[in-house]
């Protein structure tokens, strides 16, 4: 147990979070004896992070609390410096996480911290939809909106792996140009959320048989006009802050609709199932398939920059927190 004091961000209400997210020393309880020390390197900023702290998920979030549900960190007293993934829960943005061991899994020494720091929440998601939910036949049609997002480009390079043709569907001609080495199939512009031109295309040329919407509201009612009957769609974000109206199951009944949520996947699974599916992930990243672009890297001192810099520049790669 560490006698002097650790620094670590903390939210202490609800809002945005440049302005709700403060920093303060503390001395570790005694409550915490028996959980893994684990010395904190680097912590990713994601939007379920902003999200949580903004007050969208009040009945499972008690305040005060530390946000950050990914990143590495080296279990200290262990031989070598073992590198982790605390998983499970949040508390990524200090400098040292206390975890529970069952919870804490072993990184490959081949890996940089940048992407060991990363190669959690957008690739196990990405991975688990289009290999374990969906289970598509080669050469299966699918469009991912918001295509030139991070998890968007490691989607379209999965569904490259698995040999199935995708559609990635973008706002304007400057998110498509970005697409240019991401093994992108099909580019379609979708500037509003009830542009039919996209749609209409792709009836033309068969139609979908599944769709990855991470935007919801009124765009997945235009989407789904696009699947073929019984087609699959996975909504897995609400970018536009707008839930899927009524109508969506209304006008297409025959869809098999789901939600995937990685956070009610990895609460139900077993440890070796996580392990087995972070060893595909960390193959993928190997390979460069699930390889996360880092935008910036900012020291924890300077939290609040580094959440401005995410609102304001919405950078095309990840913001990391430096916590040691």
């Amino acid at each position: 147990m560490h006698s002097t004091s650790i620094l670590r961000a903390i939210v202490q209400h609800f809002g945005v979070a440049a302005d709700c997210v403060g920093l303060e020393h503390y001395l570790p309880c005694p409550t915490e004896s028996g959980k893994a020390a684990v010395r904190m390197q680097l912590a990713a900023i994601n939007p379920s992070d902003l999200i949580t702290i903004s007050g969208a998920y009040p009945t499972r979030t008690q305040l005060p609390f530390v946000p950050g549900f990914e990143g590495v960190g080296t279990v200290e007293l262990s031989t070598g410096g073992k590198r982790v993934l605390p998983l499970g829960s949040a508390g990524g943005w200090q400098q040292i996480k206390y975890s529970d061991p069952a919870w804490c899994f072993e990184v490959p020494q081949w890996m940089t911290d940048e992407q060991a720091a990363t190669s959690y929440v957008n690739p196990m998601t990405a991975w688990l939809m289009l290999n374990d939910v969906l289970q598509l036949p080669v050469g299966a049609c699918i469009a991912i909106n918001a295509a030139n997002s991070a998890i968007g480009v490691m989607l379209l390079r999965m569904a490259a792996r698995l040999k199935l043709n995708t559609v990635a569907i973008v706002r304007n001609q400057a998110a498509a140009k970005s697409l240019d080495k991401a093994s992108p199939g099909t580019v379609m512009l979708m500037e509003s959320a009830e542009d039919q031109r996209a749609v209409l295309a792709i009836n033309s040329a068969g139609g979908l048989d599944a769709v990855l919407d991470c935007i919801g509201g009124k765009g997945a009612v235009t989407l789904a006009t696009a699947l073929k009957p019984s087609g699959k769609f996975i909504s897995y974000g609400l970018l536009s802050g707008e839930p899927i109206p009524k109508a969506f199951w209304l006008k297409r009944p025959d869809i098999h609709f789901s939600y995937f949520h990685l956070r009610q996947w990895i609460h139900h699974a077993s440890r070796p199932q996580i392990a087995a599916k972070l060893n595909e992930v960390f193959d993928l990243i190997r390979d460069g398939v699930a390889k996360t672009q880092i935008a910036a890297i900012f020291p924890l001192t300077d939290i609040s920059a580094a959440l401005r810099f995410c609102q304001q520049q919405r950078p095309a790669g990840k913001i990391l927190i430096q916590c040691r």
